[in-house]
């Protein structure tokens, strides 16, 4: 049995900030990874750097819903190179939510969303002017007319493919900010398999795994007074933390007692 890990990291220190193991994709891990480090990070807005395997649609717009920002590097489009015209050249009127093809005629859609292979798409046709347009040849072959299908979150998609093209440099961070770390794992600590099975055993280890490469990196971003300051902090900060759990514990267990007494007092009486 194989594990895909996917793991998020910040690009200021380079230290990991989450991860998880699922499918043996990541197709469907784009929005819960980036939800899961932004809650973690505290933040309320985040940009977040994938490659094209998380390039998902509705997972995309869902990141965009909570103020995540995607530069997921876009997937070649999936029409058909069969020789005829290719519905990038059809143009998409977002006002009226129609298509207008080469011929100038309008293509337009019942407003019905299907499902097609787990995607959501909506259909978009024109068959009156299909049955005598000149360029039907150079078009397509269906005897009903050309129609175009268009997921529900083609607009996302869209956006997010824009702010990669006009931001080309920011797009290559993405193998400084994740590819060295994973590389320490795997070709520094030999780290290239698991000896856990099952998801929750696999993620402990990873997550052993991953707290030591943190701690590696965090000796060497700050100096070691800096570093025993901010560990005693913390140490402070559990012991407080640890004594107010005791005090709770205590006030507990003291009228819990004082229950029971009451209780008896009236049993007696």
């Amino acid at each position: 049995m194989g594990y895909n890990i996917q793991a998020g990291c910040d690009s200021k220190y380079k230290l990991f900030i989450n991860n998880d193991t699922g499918t043996v994709n990541d197709t469907h891990a784009l929005s819960p990874m980036a939800l899961d480090a932004k809650q973690l990070l505290g933040v309320d807005t985040m940009g977040c750097i994938t490659d094209k395997g998380y390039t998902t649609g509705k997972h995309i717009d869902i990141c965009t819903q909570n103020n995540i920002i995607t530069y997921s590097s876009p997937k070649a489009h999936s029409s058909q190179h069969n020789g005829l015209y290719d519905m990038q050249i059809f143009e998409y009127d977002i006002k009226n939510d129609n298509y207008t093809c080469p011929a100038g005629e309008i293509l337009h859609t019942n407003g019905t969303v299907y499902n097609k292979a787990n995607h959501k798409v909506k259909h978009y046709k024109n068959r009156k002017a299909c049955k005598v347009c000149s360029y039907r040849e150079l078009c397509t072959r269906n005897k009903n007319g050309r129609f175009i299908e268009r997921s529900i979150y083609q607009e996302a998609l869209e956006k997010n493919q824009i702010r990669v093209d006009n931001n080309p440099e920011y797009y290559k961070l993405r193998q400084q900010i994740t590819e060295h770390q994973f590389g320490t794992l795997k070709r520094q600590w030999g780290f290239t398999y698991t000896l856990m099975k099952g998801k929750q055993n696999v993620l402990s280890e990873v997550n052993l795994m991953m707290i030591c490469y943190n701690l590696k990196r965090i000796c060497s971003i700050f100096s070691i007074n800096e570093l025993k300051t901010k560990l005693k902090k913390i140490v402070c900060l559990f012991f407080n933390i640890i004594q107010l759990f005791l005090a709770y514990l205590k006030l507990f267990i003291f009228l819990k007692l004082y229950r029971q007494t009451e209780k008896m007092k009236i049993k007696v009486n």
